[in-house]
């Protein structure tokens, strides 16, 4: 049990900060000295302009002090103010606590107020005539504190209120920013050169990759890929071709279907005598009886549609073999090899931005 029982008769406001909140605190991941700091107390002055005061003769500079200042890595704040046990938590109350967590030297993005029986937390771009947006009995805390720290704790705050940079670069597309991470997608394999049927269908998932310009301006594609067939995934990761990083001529992603943007790269792999690699016309590993160079050649075409770009893949691997005399290698691993000399593939492919 995180918190016992409180008899709140023999507690005043004080006792609130000792009893109830400085363990709550340490039980969300807040310390005085950490990176996620507890700041008590901190004086805080009030203008006459920040309150809309017009005349400063009559109207004094006020001055407030706020309880709890919890800052996340020293960036992100939110406040608490303790009340007394002995009254009901009012419309002053929250205004007053409004106040100290909008104040510009806090700038936080919750205020909470508890008077021992009842924590409520609020969120201060909604006002202080909003509803809190979570309200807790002190005899629930225990039951419900994985939903104070899925709202409070430091990880939950950066997770909802992450620094956002201020993008002032060109952007890559109509909605998109200067630089444009692919959250998924994929690229399905329609037909190949080998008329190998049990290569359509295929599907790479992209896991991960962003675009963004180069120094010269062109548009750069980082795709990460994976395989749904393991023994196709670590022929891929052989020739290099899990992780791509292509190149377009272009400097914006195009909208117009009959002028796609077009990204190209080409990649060359040796592979040693005596591997053992994956052969995609016998379907089985082989090892090699001599040295191969793969020319690859990776072309993708597409447009932007809404946050989407996609449109067709191709990929042309073309293998020669190296040191190769006619007394080396079985004539089976000499067909197979021979066949799969050239293999190009063709299919589609869409990848998710943001």
């Amino acid at each position: 049990m995180l918190f016992g029982l409180v008899d709140f008769a023999q507690l005043n406001e004080t006792g609130i900060r000792e009893e109830i909140l400085a363990p709550l605190l340490r039980e969300l991941g807040y310390g005085s000295g950490t990176k996620h700091r507890i700041i008590y107390e901190q004086s805080l002055r009030y203008p006459r302009f920040f309150l809309g005061r017009k005349d400063p003769k009559k109207d004094p500079e006020l001055r407030g002090k706020a309880d709890y200042i919890c800052e996340v890595d020293r960036k992100i704040r939110w406040t608490i103010e303790a009340k007394s046990p002995a009254s009901e938590i009012t419309t002053d109350d929250i205004e007053q606590s409004y106040s100290y967590a909008n104040h510009p030297e806090i700038r936080a993005v919750h205020f909470c107020i508890c008077n021992g029986h009842e924590f409520r937390v609020y969120q201060t771009n909604h006002g202080p005539q909003s509803p809190p947006i979570l309200s807790i009995q002190y005899q629930e805390f225990n039951e419900k504190f994985d939903t104070l720290k899925n709202l409070l704790s430091p990880a939950a705050i950066s997770r909802n209120w992450p620094t956002l940079k201020v993008d002032v670069g060109k952007p890559l597309g109509p909605g998109l920013r200067s630089i444009a991470q692919i959250t998924g997608g994929f690229i399905q394999f329609t037909s190949n050169s080998l008329n190998l049927p049990y290569l359509n269908g295929v599907t790479n998932t992209i896991t991960d990759g962003a675009i963004e310009r180069n120094e010269t301006g062109q548009l750069t594609a980082f795709i990460q890929l994976r395989s749904p067939l393991a023994q196709i995934q670590r022929l891929n990761e052989r020739l290099g071709l899990t992780r791509y990083e292509l190149i377009s001529n272009d400097s914006i992603i195009s909208i117009d279907p009959n002028t796609p943007t077009a990204f190209s790269l080409l990649i060359k792999t040796y592979l040693s005598s005596g591997e053992r690699i994956f052969n995609l016309s016998t379907w089985n590993e082989i090892t090699l009886p001599f040295n191969i160079v793969f020319n690859i050649e990776t072309s993708a075409r597409g447009r932007l549609v809404g946050q989407d770009f996609k449109g067709i893949f191709r990929q042309k691997i073309k293998s020669d073999f190296l040191n190769l005399s006619p007394s080396i290698g079985t004539p089976p691993v000499k067909q197979a090899l021979e066949r799969i000399k050239l293999l190009e593939t063709i299919g589609e492919f869409e990848a998710h931005l943001a």
